[in-house]
């Protein structure tokens, strides 16, 4: 679906996913940052454009991507409030933020919480038991009554309980439901940018074991970082699917709604479920210093982390999609890292220096910047 634009608006936007944009080359290249600004060409463009990028953060990102060591890897981050780009930085051989290069893994969690929260199958207080399921899912895992372990779905989401979300999708939601929620939040399908990206791919087996699988995150497609960041930025923004902007337009980002994503109270739930990850679930320990301080005290921080094993190439692959304050969001951020099956750190760790370089400044520098 083409955003609902005003013309001038819509004359600058290139939908992720249209024929014109798949025909395009990808993403961004030959990024030049000056103190004052940053360039880059756009897609198949030879002549760099101005682009709405922080130079400090962008400097930062670049150098905890060729920190971590991984041979592939992508950070893009946003203003949430307006959409504008702040972060686009890609290590490897190409432009790793605008191409679905990775498995979705658990980071798929937040299209199926969300799919059962809009139908109104769960709610934060839902009882989900299970059995088996950390590291693969079986069909005797999937029918087996009730289970050795309990927890409220509201806990399940940040704790990335596979089996909970494999049951409950299995027992409630058809792959339709899971296709159209990963529409919506740009797991798949068009995500409104000015510049040309390939959109994710969404597979969901027909059979109810094959989908049950999927909605926990195993092998359901590829997603690219900036799908990921989409999804973050819509749910901080109360279910609003805002334009994300990359071409400088020479004034203040306008903020653009292209339409509603997800209702209201399913987006503040699932702020509330991302919550967990960083209080007591796959990031609590990311989110403390060696010297056992925590990171970006005093503030809630939303997040999701993903990781699963790929064969072709041989990869581990690390995922961080995070906005921040929690209450009151202003920056998204996603993290993709290709390690190495040896690797030296993952897409949480980067995704918090990231965040902490951003909130090191006031939050009237920040606006300057």
């Amino acid at each position: 679906m083409r955003a609902l634009l005003a013309p001038a608006a819509l004359a600058s936007v290139l939908l992720v996913g249209s024929p014109d944009a798949e025909a395009a080359s990808l993403g961004l290249h030959r990024i030049r940052v000056t103190p004052e600004a940053a360039y880059g060409a756009v897609g198949g463009q030879a002549k760099p454009v101005r682009l709405t990028l922080d130079p400090r953060l962008q400097r930062e990102a670049e150098r905890l991507l060729a920190r971590s060591g991984a041979p592939e890897a992508a950070i893009v981050a946003s203003d949430v409030r307006t959409g504008r780009i702040l972060v686009w930085a890609s290590r490897g051989d190409r432009d790793f933020v605008a191409e679905p290069y990775a498995p979705s893994a658990s980071l798929f969690k937040i299209v199926t919480a969300a799919a059962l929260l809009d139908g109104g199958h769960a709610n934060e207080g839902t009882e989900a038991c299970w059995s088996g399921g950390e590291h693969d899912i079986t069909a005797a895992d999937l029918d087996r009554r009730g289970g050795s372990a309990c927890t409220p779905f509201g806990e399940a989401l940040g704790k990335s309980i596979n089996m909970v979300f494999a049951r409950m999708a299995k027992r409630h939601l058809d792959p339709d439901d899971l296709r159209r929620m990963a529409s919506a939040l740009g797991f798949a399908g068009d995500v409104p940018i000015d510049v040309p990206a390939q959109t994710g791919r969404v597979d969901i087996p027909a059979d109810p074991f094959g989908m049950a699988r999927a909605a926990a995150g195993f092998w359901n497609g590829k997603l690219s970082p900036l799908g990921a960041l989409f999804a973050m930025q819509t749910i901080a923004n109360g279910g609003e699917r805002v334009r994300l902007v990359l071409k400088d337009p020479g004034v203040p980002v306008a903020r653009v709604v292209e339409r509603r994503a997800l209702d209201p109270r399913v987006a503040r739930t699932l702020n509330r479920m991302l919550q967990v990850t960083t209080k007591r679930g796959t990031c609590v320990k990311a989110f403390r210093h060696a010297d056992g301080t925590r990171a970006l005290p005093g503030m809630a921080v939303a997040a999701k982390t993903g990781t699963l094993v790929g064969k072709k190439p041989a990869r581990m692959f690390s995922w961080f999609a995070s906005f921040a304050p929690a209450d009151k969001p202003e920056i998204a951020v996603a993290v993709m890292l290709a390690n190495d099956i040896t690797w030296r750190t993952k897409a949480n760790v980067v995704g918090r220096d990231l965040l902490e370089a951003y909130f090191a400044g006031s939050r009237d520098e920040r606006r300057a910047r």
